[in-house]
């Protein structure tokens, strides 16, 4: 699989064995926000973090990433896995399936890329407030 460069910060809606996966099967710069002190964090704060590493949030808590997405001036991008309900083996097979696809977009910022129940992917930009 050829994917660009890119850092991951995957929420508590995502198994953090994903994350596991991608690092070492994969080589990606994934974490979890396990693994970062954020369980219990706000998704503010989640996002924010994501803004200060330089990593695209994971996530597939729809309503809350987006609403803070579109009230900030810059955030780092998102990959937004509509299937809330998804397995960890679906999980990893939809963010395997975006980070398949930013090797055609390149760089999320201030943009989302979703990635639907049959795998397929879309970008929307979310323009600054």
């Amino acid at each position: 699989m050829s994917v660009v460069p890119v850092k991951l910060l995957l929420d508590e809606n995502i198994s953090p064995e994903v994350a596991e996966k991608l690092a070492y099967e994969d080589g990606i710069g994934a974490c979890h926000v396990r693994d970062r002190g954020l369980l219990a964090a706000s998704y503010r704060e989640v996002l924010d973090r994501a803004f200060d590493k330089d990593r695209v949030l994971v996530t597939a808590n729809v309503d809350d990433s987006l609403k803070l997405a579109h009230a900030r001036d810059v955030h780092p991008g998102i990959i937004m896995l509509e299937n809330g309900a998804a397995t960890r083996d679906e999980q990893l097979r939809y963010v395997r399936a975006a980070l398949a696809a930013l090797s055609a977009v390149g760089d999320l910022t201030n943009e989302v890329l979703w990635v639907a129940r049959d795998g397929r992917t879309t970008v929307e930009e979310i323009p600054p407030p």
